[in-house]
C-alpha cells in the first residue's frame, strides 16, 4: 500500500526539470494553436506522442498529464 501512495505522490508532483521540458511543450503549442482555444492537457499528450518525444521525463509528463484528466481537469491553469 505504501508504494502505492510513493507512487501516487510522485505523479502528484512534477520536478523542475519536467516543468522546463512542460513550459516549452506549452510554449511550442501556444504557437501551433494560436489562441484559437486554451491548451488541453490531452495536446501535451498528442505532441509528445506525435513529436516520437522518448525518455523518463515524457512518461512522467504523460502520467501526470492523465492524472490531471482524472481529476476532471480538462485546461491547463495558469498561475
Amino acid at each position: 500500500m505504501s508504494q502505492t501512495s510513493n507512487n501516487l505522490d510522485k505523479i502528484k508532483r512534477i520536478s523542475t526539470s519536467n516543468c522546463e521540458v512542460l513550459e516549452n511543450i506549452i510554449e511550442t503549442l501556444k504557437k501551433k494553436i494560436r489562441g484559437r482555444r486554451r491548451i488541453m492537457y490531452s495536446d501535451i499528450i498528442n505532441f509528445i506522442i506525435r513529436e516520437g518525444c522518448i525518455g523518463e521525463k515524457y512518461n512522467k509528463l504523460i502520467l501526470w498529464c492523465n492524472y490531471k484528466i482524472r481529476l476532471g481537469k480538462t485546461y491547463i491553469e495558469f498561475k
